[in-house]
């Protein structure tokens, strides 16, 4: 079995990703499959797209995500329910004909956090039951908001710089059934799940509150050595997740969709490739092995 895959988005040298898929392809010795980058702008992704037919599928990151969806209501691809939902997609993968476009970060923010929470969020928090804090209103905010539904929660309480930009996630919240507020970010109030979508050169330095009790999660989804705002959130009891769970968790996702298009092509590969479950197990933990990480994935 071959695949023939990239990722996509300006700028694109810093990506990891094709570290983590070439590390996937290893560990199910996959030699022939490959994965490069390409540069590319949102005004150059049509045209990039129908020049590269052999590629399966593709990664894709700033600021290609908006243009991907809309690329795709234009074609009529089909697009999953966490794109639609964020309208942002950073997975398309050809299979069978068909085009489907994908938001993997809501499932990879899922995965980074379900395995460290004590409690379902109604009960964890304290007085932040039910409740969730996410910093920033972009694209990823989009992608934690709907990751904070299927988590559980029942309120998003966003931190913002620029409350005028936050009409977006808040228009989100309610068409998924959650209640939301915008605050500056100067504080941090308890929550059971606190996510921080900024970069690590823009991460703030608010006040947590003292109510805060253990048994919550906080995610930095920025993947810096050391992070500031991790380490406030240990400090204040809750369970602290950086940005690789979310990393390398988006990307398994990724390789899952990738590997069941090239299984449509060829059904009966020279590699025998291990179970689902096995699988998604082995590839985590050769991409965390590939980031110098944990040499497993957390059991869900």
């Amino acid at each position: 079995m071959r695949i023939s895959a990239a990722v996509l988005g300006s700028p694109i040298a810093h990506s990891k990703s094709p570290l983590l898929h070439r590390a996937a392809f290893a560990a199910l010795g996959m030699e022939s499959s490959e994965y490069s980058r390409f540069e590319l702008r949102a005004d150059e992704l049509e045209g990039f797209l129908d020049s590269h037919p052999d590629h399966i599928g593709f990664s894709l990151t700033m600021p290609l995500k908006d243009r991907l969806v809309t690329l795709a209501v234009e074609r009529g691809w089909n697009v999953d329910d966490t794109a639609a939902l964020t309208a942002a997609g950073n997975t398309l993968v050809r299979r069978s004909g068909q085009v489907q476009v994908a938001n993997t970060d809501v499932r990879g923010i899922v995965r980074a956090i379900a395995p460290h929470m004590e409690a379902e969020p109604h009960a964890a928090g304290g007085a932040g039951a039910g409740r969730a804090t996410i910093l920033g209103a972009g694209a990823t905010a989009a992608s934690a908001l709907v990751a904070c539904r299927d988590l559980g929660i029942a309120h998003v309480d966003f931190r913002v710089r620029n409350p005028d930009r936050s009409r977006r996630v808040i228009d989100l919240a309610e068409r998924i059934g959650l209640t939301a507020s915008v605050g500056d970010l100067t504080r941090i109030e308890p929550s059971a799940i606190v996510i921080s979508t900024l970069p690590a050169e823009a991460a703030p330095n608010p006040v947590w509150d003292d109510s805060f009790t253990s048994g919550g999660v906080a995610l930095d989804v920025a993947y810096a050595a050391e992070s500031a705002f991790l380490a406030a959130a240990a400090a204040h009891g809750l369970h602290p997740v950086d940005g690789t769970a979310m990393l390398v968790e988006q990307a398994v996702a990724q390789f899952e969709m990738f590997l069941a298009a090239a299984s449509v092509v060829d059904p009966n590969p020279m590699e025998e490739l291990p179970a689902a479950e096995d699988l998604s197990a082995r590839v985590a933990a050769a991409m965390y092995a590939a980031l110098a990480g944990p040499p497993a994935r957390a059991q869900d």
